[in-house]
């Protein structure tokens, strides 16, 4: 049987918040270091972002240290090689043990309490991709039950009008952190949540 202490949340802004955008870029204009997206080296013609990885661990583990199940944690990208990334890196974490990595394709029609959604792409063109397709980015932000977090460029995803106005949405109702990657070193366990608790 599950421990208790695993169904008690903590009031901390992430398990008050449904919907949160972690941005790489700085309120001052500048990309967080290592937020660049990157084109697979193995030759898949897909990409990846290393920094948004990061952050999205970082995230996951937030998630964790505030009660949530791993279990009810999805982590998505519309991206094979971020997907893959994400795969790797949290393979590394014992404690996130249940959480899964998905495309945003393949987890069509499941839910989860709690998903986090990576969109990689960041450039200077302000380049999307399929990301501009409404109707793939709707279905990976209504499949969280209790919490969203969007983890993007925000200066590249706004390009787009319809992620712009994702982006004003979740401004409006949701909440805004400006984030770097971090440094785990080891599990991360040693670290506090990303955000702090209320109050």
């Amino acid at each position: 049987m599950e421990k208790l202490t695993r169904l008690l949340l903590q009031r901390t802004w992430i398990t008050q918040c449904p919907l949160l955008l972690l941005d790489t870029r700085m309120p001052y204009g500048i990309l967080s270091v290592g937020c660049e997206e990157r084109l697979d080296p193995a030759g898949t013609g897909s990409l990846y972002n290393e920094g948004e990885a990061n952050i999205v661990l970082q995230h996951v583990f937030s998630l964790i240290h505030s009660g949530v199940n791993p279990t009810a944690i999805v982590v998505q990208s519309p991206y094979v090689a971020q997907v893959q990334l994400l795969r790797d890196m949290l393979d590394e974490i014992p404690e996130a043990a249940g959480t899964e990595v998905a495309t945003i394709d393949s987890f069509q029609g499941q839910e989860a309490d709690a998903v986090i959604l990576s969109m990689v792409r960041s450039n200077t063109l302000g380049a999307v991709g399929f990301l501009g397709d409404s109707r793939r980015i709707n279905v990976a932000i209504t499949r969280a039950r209790k919490h969203v977090a969007v983890v993007c460029d925000s200066s590249t995803i706004s390009q787009n009008t319809f992620l712009a106005r994702l982006l004003r949405h979740i401004r409006h109702f949701g909440r805004v952190k400006h984030v770097e990657p971090g440094n785990f070193g080891g599990s991360g366990l040693e670290m506090g949540p990303l955000l702090p608790s209320i109050d």
